[in-house]
């Protein structure tokens, strides 16, 4: 089953406030990222908004680029 990628406007996600990050950690993946994202994030919709599953630290790199949209997978 191939994967249904899509285009999310970053705004609409919200964050697993489980997981810490260190700064760091996110400025290398901000790095990576300058190129374009290589690797959908994975998501998951709740109540009115996005939940991430995998791949927060790529959702903040977005953040910090100040990129509008991100590619995402959504699982159901």
């Amino acid at each position: 089953m191939a994967e249904d990628i899509r285009e999310i406007e970053v705004g609409r996600i919200s964050p697993n406030r489980r997981i810490v990050y260190s700064a760091e950690s996110i400025e290398e993946i901000e790095q990576s990222m300058r190129d374009g994202q290589q690797e959908p994030i994975l998501i998951r919709f709740e109540y009115d908004s996005f939940r991430i599953v995998d791949g927060e630290k790529r959702w903040r790199a977005c953040k910090r680029l100040k990129m509008t949209t991100i590619r995402a997978v959504i699982l159901s």
